[in-house]
């Protein structure tokens, strides 16, 4: 009886083909190597780097964290205004071509745009450290704005009734330094746990 077990092929299963000098992995169709590339691409430019790439020897991340959700959904809820005007300009002139296309244009634009407040919120992240508090940002470009626990000569945090019913607010962080470029961080979510643990931090580190 053959005891051989057959496995079935998952997705992401490499393909092996064999050769001269042993088996490779298949080369992949030109229509999904582009569509390898470009998920590799969005990978690596829209997805948020991990803390760790900018600690600083024996510096332990303490929280990671995006803005509040509610600055995605803003963007959306905002947007929505427009919805209206192009439905009714859709009704008034139907037969208008020069109209629909404009209100076609403008339906793309908006996802675009939608698209890169999306992109926006998911780069744009707060790490706390024993250390330092971190934030990056940008879309097509990487922004590190830092600034030093030891440095903080006192910080605050506010939340409005909203911020309280959602549990978001403002971290504002005043420092000894000369150029400060982290003064205020709007929609933070859980403020109060981000203001505890770099005041437990920056006491701990003074003493």
């Amino acid at each position: 009886m053959d005891d051989t077990e057959i496995v079935p092929r998952r997705a992401d299963t490499v393909e092996l083909v064999p050769t001269r000098n042993g088996w490779v992995p298949a080369p992949a169709a030109p229509g999904r190597r582009a569509a390898q590339t470009a998920r590799a691409w969005l990978r690596e430019t829209h997805t948020p780097a991990d803390p760790s790439s900018y600690l600083g020897p024996g510096e332990l991340c303490l929280i990671r964290t995006h803005l509040h959700w509610l600055v995605p959904l803003r963007s959306v809820l905002q947007s929505m205004v427009m919805v209206p005007v192009a439905i009714l300009l859709g009704l008034v002139a139907p037969s208008i071509w020069w109209i629909q296309l404009g209100l076609a244009l403008t339906a793309v634009g908006h996802q675009a745009y939608l698209f890169y407040r999306f992109l926006a919120w998911r780069t744009d992240q707060i790490a706390v450290t024993d250390q330092r508090i971190i934030r990056t940002s940008g879309v097509f470009t990487t922004r590190v704005d830092a600034v030093n626990l030891d440095q903080i000569t006192d910080s605050t945090y506010h939340r409005s009734f909203l911020g309280h019913v959602f549990n978001y607010g403002t971290l504002r962080i005043g420092s000894a330094g000369t150029t400060q470029t982290l003064r205020a961080i709007d929609w933070v979510p859980t403020p109060a746990d981000i203001y505890r643990a770099a005041h437990h931090n920056r006491e701990s580190g003074q003493r």
